[in-house]
């Protein structure tokens, strides 16, 4: 069993491990690189990559995180995979042996296949990967609630949304409004890491986050998409005193034209639930797909 460190050398093959034994869910190399690497929470004792003697290829992994901020003593599951060739071998749970043993020594209390916010892929496990989900419960996890994704074609949006309505203005983010909408998102909803999400959008060329200014040109909303992995809507929200005049529902729908014109098919709503869900259908058809459910597990 020889592991090794992620590092600059091998990430593309390990990127490529990921991509070949994944059937629903892939993200471009640059996404990955960020949520890897680029994430300063990655734990690179705990993250382990598991080479072939043979061809000094990765044939198994676990991408583990850390964050602080949530409790110093969990970790978070962003990736678990073992190349098809070797399944049913014993490799994962060799793996999962050596994990429990190096998150012992780390005093690591808890570990979550969830998300590990605000830098994540996917809310938890998606039930359609039921190899991984009896993985998991096979060597001690619990699910909870269920998370919901919605799903919509980019094409159910035929035309460009208005710039104006109703007093209120439309756009794109632009440098000079970087901070004003950081701190709108951070006052308006500071229980949440929405605000460290937008922020990460700004990096983008161009951003991809829309807000929506009243007659004073003050920000009232706010709605970001692709911040997670191309095609990804949120996080999202407007002034509470204003909801309700449909400033969401146009913000909603400039991200999807944007995510249009980016040539992707699809749009991942992310993280839907209550009467959110009814309101996506109502505005666009999205439908509940995928399923996903975060799993715990407390480490003795």
């Amino acid at each position: 069993m020889i592991y090794r460190k992620l590092s600059k050398d091998n990430i593309q093959s390990v990127y490529q491990l990921f991509e070949d034994n994944s059937r629903f869910f892939s993200i471009p190399f640059d996404y990955f690189r960020r949520g890897t690497l680029e994430d300063d929470g990655i734990d690179y004792d705990l993250s382990l990559i598991l080479f072939s003697s043979e061809d000094n290829l990765p044939i198994a992994a676990f991408i583990i995180v850390k964050r602080k901020e949530i409790n110093e003593n969990y970790c978070f599951f962003k990736g678990c995979v073992v190349d098809k060739q070797y399944r049913r071998q014993g490799l994962g749970s060799k793996m999962f042996s050596e994990f429990i043993r190096r998150a012992k020594e780390k005093e690591i209390t808890q570990a979550i296949y969830g998300p590990s916010v605000p830098e994540y892929w996917q809310p938890g496990v998606d039930i359609r990967n039921t190899s991984l989900y009896f993985f998991l419960k096979k060597h001690g996890f619990r699910s909870q609630k269920a998370i919901f994704n919605l799903t919509v074609p980019t094409d159910d949006v035929k035309n460009e949304p208005v710039l104006k309505k109703e007093g209120y203005r439309y756009e794109r983010v632009q440098p000079e409004d970087f901070d004003k909408t950081y701190d709108f998102v951070k006052q308006q909803f500071p229980k949440n890491t929405w605000a460290v999400e937008v922020k990460f959008s700004f990096t983008f060329n161009p951003p991809t986050t829309f807000i929506a200014k009243d007659t004073n040109n003050n920000i009232v909303g706010w709605a970001t998409h692709s911040q997670f992995f191309p095609g990804s809507f949120g996080p999202t929200g407007v002034k509470e005193s204003l909801r309700g005049k449909g400033i969401g529902t146009i913000l909603f729908l400039w991200c999807l034209w944007d995510i249009k014109q980016k040539g992707v098919d699809i749009c991942e709503i992310m993280w839907v639930g209550g009467d959110t869900v009814k309101f996506y259908s109502k505005v666009i058809g999205a439908y509940i797909s995928p399923i996903f459910y975060p799993m715990y597990k407390k480490i003795r």
